[in-house]
This record gives structure tokens, C-alpha cells and sequence, in this order.
């Protein structure tokens, strides 16, 4: 049985992902929404940040099938119905580029090439003594699929490194906390606090003057979950006045960032255009084409969202 599923993309050019359904899953025929001749009889599917005109298109839709890790866009969506189901990509080469992202630029800081860079403005030739990556403390907030992956791939390289999430967590290696009342303790220790939480209610805006006072001074953050996490003004001040050494932004609260902003041109903070971690065609068909063979025969898909959680 061939089944029709309209694709909603606008990051890129939609027919490779034609092409890599063709291939992989022959029965899934993939169509640009706008070509759909019968919305009516739709019932899955594909998207990247759908508008409300695409919801409205397709009435009698079952699942919607993100082609990203993070749905808060999906699920903060004003026409999304109480009963469609949202299922998510969980990795699709993601977990991969993050643990380069985040080593990349740990190790940034770790080996002082922040100094350097500064050194290099004022022709100073002045090296600094090296430490071992055991003495230089990261912790991860959010230890879902992508925080565990970067949190072993650190572990790998002789890095010190601690986790938090919402619930306990146990992963070798890795000092787990949980929950607010450990959440101080976490951060009082942390030479780099790396952001992989998803966007939820409780995790919006976490990253405010409150919470990052309580890393020790000279710490540095790294945000590569999302922008409405941190309170940007906050981490202003926070660098400007000492307290933090330094950050590293992928994502920032309104995308793209305007050509105005102080962020850009602030001291020791440097942005990436939300590039950290992009879904692969080809893993991210596999993934999808699984998650729609699971709706069809009647079982739950592996990357459905539980909607109460936000993830």
C-alpha cells in the first residue's frame, strides 16, 4: 500500500528529501504540501516549523513527523489539535556534530585559546601553563539522547564531567544530579556549563542572573539547546562584570539574530547561526520511515512525544 505524505521544509530544497524516501521507503510517496490534491485524506504528515495555513490545510492529520529533536515549536503551535500525535527525530547524525561542537569549543576554553586570541590583538607572546582536561570540570544540563552522547564523548577525551536533568539519571562516568534541590550543587562546581535541555515550561528562562551567579567565577557557558532558555541581558551583565569568563550561543531567543544586537559585538561571547547539530537526509528518512511503518501497523512509534512533558 502507497501512502502520501505532504512535507513542509523550508531550510532547504525539498526534492533530495524525495529522493532519499524513494529510496529508502518506496511506498511513502513524499509531496510538497502545496501538491497535495486531496488534504482531506492525509493522516501523516512531515514538517519543519509549520505554519498555521499547513495545519489548516490538512484537517484530518493523526501525527505529524518533526524533522528535528526539538518539537516546542510544534507544541507551542495555537492550531495544533489536543489529539494529534508528535513524533520527533532522536538522533539522525545530531549526536555526532554535538560532540564535536561541544568539544571543539570546551576544549576552546580549556587550552586557553580564548586568552590567546586576546594576547594575539596586543602582539603578546606569552604562553600559559597547561592543565589536564581531569581538572577542568563540565556539566551538562539535560541528559537526554544528545546530553548522554556528549557527556561520554567528553569522558573519552579525560574530561571531569557531571550531568543534571529533571530525573535521575545513571550514566557511567558521569555524577548524575536531579531535580531543583540538587540543581545549586550541580552548578556550584562547574568550570563550563553546557545547555542541552529541552524547552519546556520549567526550562524556559532557567538560564537567568540567578542561576548563572551560582557558577563559580570565571565559568563559561555554552547553549546549543535553545535561545529561550537564557536571558540574554543577564548573561550581558554577567560577562561584562567578571563574573563569566565567556559563552559560546547557538541558538539565541529571536532567530535570526538581529544586526543590531549587543551580542554580537560583546567581549568573549561568541554565536553560531543554529548550526551546532543539522539532521542528515538519510538517517532522519530511516527514522521517519520506521516511525510511519510503526503508525501503520498499529504500534507506537519510537519517536513519540509525550506531550504532558514536552519531549
Amino acid at each position: 500500500m502507497t501512502i502520501t505524505c505532504p512535507i513542509y521544509y523550508t531550510a532547504g530544497p525539498i526534492q533530495p528529501w524525495v529522493d532519499a524516501f524513494a529510496r529508502q521507503y518506496p511506498h511513502i510517496k513524499v509531496v510538497d504540501w502545496q501538491h497535495i490534491r486531496h488534504p482531506e485524506e492525509v493522516r501523516y504528515a512531515i514538517v519543519w516549523q509549520p505554519t498555521r495555513e499547513f495545519l489548516q490545510r490538512f484537517p484530518n492529520l493523526q501525527a505529524i513527523l518533526n524533522l528535528g529533536a526539538g518539537v516546542d515549536g510544534i507544541l507551542g503551535h495555537p492550531q495544533l489539535p489536543a489529539n494529534l500525535q508528535v513524533i520527533r527525530l532522536k538522533d539522525a547524525g545530531m549526536a555526532e556534530q554535538m560532540n564535536q561542537y561541544f568539544a571543539y569549543h570546551i576544549m576552546h576554553f580549556h587550552r586557553s585559546m580564548d586568552t590567546y586570541q586576546r594576547q594575539q590583538t596586543q602582539q603578546q607572546w606569552l604562553p600559559h601553563p597547561a592543565t589536564p582536561a581531569s581538572n577542568f570540570r563540565v556539566g551538562i544540563l539535560g541528559l537526554g539522547q544528545l546530553g548522554r552522547s556528549v557527556a561520554n564523548c567528553l569522558v573519552s577525551l579525560g574530561y571531569d564531567v557531571c550531568g543534571w536533568s529533571r530525573s535521575d539519571k545513571d550514566i557511567d562516568n558521569v555524577q548524575c544530579y536531579s531535580g531543583d534541590e540538587q540543581l545549586h550543587e550541580f552548578l556550584g562546581q562547574l568550570d563550563t556549563l553546557c545547555c542541552l535541555l529541552p524547552l519546556t515550561d520549567s526550562t524556559r528562562n532557567l538560564l537567568d542572573r540567578h542561576t548563572l551567579q551560582r557558577l563559580p567565577k570565571g565559568a563559561v557557558l555554552i547553549n546549543a539547546a535553545r535561545g529561550e532558555h537564557l536571558i540574554e541581558d543577564d548573561l550581558l551583565a554577567l560577562l561584562n562584570n567578571g563574573h563569566l569568563r565567556g559563552a559560546v550561543l547557538d541558538t539565541v531567543r529571536h532567530e535570526p539574530l538581529s544586526p543590531d544586537s549587543p551580542l554580537w559585538q560583546q567581549p568573549g561571547l561568541m554565536i553560531t547561526p543554529h548550526c551546532a547539530a543539522q539532521s542528515w537526509i538519510e538517517p532522519s528518512v530511516t527514522q521517519i520511515g520506521q516511525n510511519i511503518n510503526a503508525l501503520l501497523a498499529g504500534t507506537e512509534p519510537p519517536g513519540l512525544v509525550e506531550r504532558s512533558r514536552g519531549y
